[in-house]
């Protein structure tokens, strides 16, 4: 199957709800893969841009319990559907299976590999529906196992000793406590038995999800997406290749697509949509395919969109290209926008940039807007 990139950016537009925005924050989750939510103020302005109305995330995490607010995908919390964790929790417990814990690792955390296997049992032994701060967490772990000097490793910030435990569906993230963090049990806070889906069932609907938002893609695509080493990657593409569609874009090989869409994106106009939409930051269109990412972005440009310690900026996007990156500031009643172009733009696409701006005085709750060109 032979397709151009603006086929492709036309028709990931579009399966990324940049187009035609889905009815709530809930269907956008599905449809990407999760809500980034590593800084919490991008969550729901990468599901704003793509609902029909602003989300309440606060609404849908701590009442409806309809989200989960979980590490999920290379590590990083993410927000996902609560109906859908079985699945993510059969893939990621199939990864973390094949984690090694060399001694570099040991010496970084503080604990060795085995007493890491402790703690994930540990938490989910000690973990239920009344959330607990960290230093909770981390004093109950210590007296379940009987080791209070696990208690200190516990504690950091990062979170990465108690990833595993998201990774079987033993910790969710709960409402913050006096501005602290807080966990719980899933299967507690959601009110059923959590029932993790087969790996290799599990591995092929994640792949399948990936490329049905970020398709085509390569394997290389998939496992920098996933957090994994390229081997994997590449066994899921072979595993899996009757679900899926071999893509040469513009003479280029080595891209899969899924099979149910590759009419679809074949029968996409190879012209250019006109679409200026401006991006929040570590929105997935900009994080993931690698290979779509640095295609859009003009040379030179790659360390202002993806800058130090995984910062992704928010951008300026014209038909499928990076062409800016802008930040934001709320005033009281007033929205300031201010937008820093890679190269002078036509006075059209700063009219659209405009108009898209304005979806963002509801999402912050502002009532005036001004965009300053700089």
């Amino acid at each position: 199957m032979r397709v151009t990139w603006r086929q492709v950016v036309r028709w990931r537009a579009r399966r990324q709800l940049l187009v035609e925005p889905a009815a709530d924050a809930l269907a956008v989750a599905r449809r990407v893969c999760g809500l980034h939510a590593q800084v919490a103020s991008c969550a729901p302005l990468i599901a704003g841009v793509r609902s029909a109305a602003p989300p309440d995330l606060q609404a849908a995490l701590w009442e409806r319990r309809s989200l989960v607010r979980t590490w999920a995908m290379r590590g990083t919390l993410h927000l996902l559907p609560a109906d859908e964790l079985d699945l993510w929790v059969g893939a990621l417990t199939d990864k973390e299976s094949r984690r090694r814990f060399p001694p570099s690792w040991e010496r970084e955390h503080g604990v060795t590999g085995a007493q890491l296997h402790a703690i994930t049992d540990a938490v989910g032994e000690v973990l239920g529906e009344e959330p607990l701060t960290r230093a909770e967490l981390a004093a109950a772990i210590g007296a379940r196992l009987g080791d209070p000097a696990l208690v200190a490793p516990l504690s950091t910030g990062w979170g990465a000793l108690l990833k595993p435990a998201a990774a079987r569906g033993l910790l969710c993230s709960g409402p913050a406590a006096d501005g602290a963090v807080t966990f719980v049990g899933p299967a507690a806070w959601l009110g059923r038995p959590l029932r993790p889906v087969d790996a290799a069932e599990a591995d092929r609907e994640v792949l399948l999800r990936f490329l049905a938002a970020n398709g085509p893609a390569t394997p290389a695509d998939v496992a920098r997406w996933w957090g994994e080493q390229p081997g994997p990657a590449r066994r899921w593409v072979r595993e899996h290749a009757d679900a899926l569609t071999q893509v040469e874009i513009d003479g280029e090989p080595g891209f899969v697509v899924r099979a149910a869409d590759a009419e679809e994106l074949a029968a996409t106009p190879d012209a250019p949509a006109g679409e200026v939409v401006l991006l929040p930051g570590f929105d997935p269109w900009v994080i993931a395919p690698r290979s779509h990412r640095d295609r859009a972005i003009p040379a030179g440009r790659a360390g202002e969109v993806s800058r130090t310690a995984g910062w992704i900026s928010p951008v300026l996007v014209v038909d499928g290209a990076v062409a800016g990156v802008w930040e934001h500031d709320v005033r009281g009643d007033d929205l300031l926008v201010t937008v820093r172009p890679f190269a002078p733009l036509p006075a059209q696409v700063r009219e659209a940039a405009h108009v898209h701006v304005a979806r963002y005085a509801a999402l912050l709750g502002a009532a005036t807007v001004r965009v300053d060109w700089r």
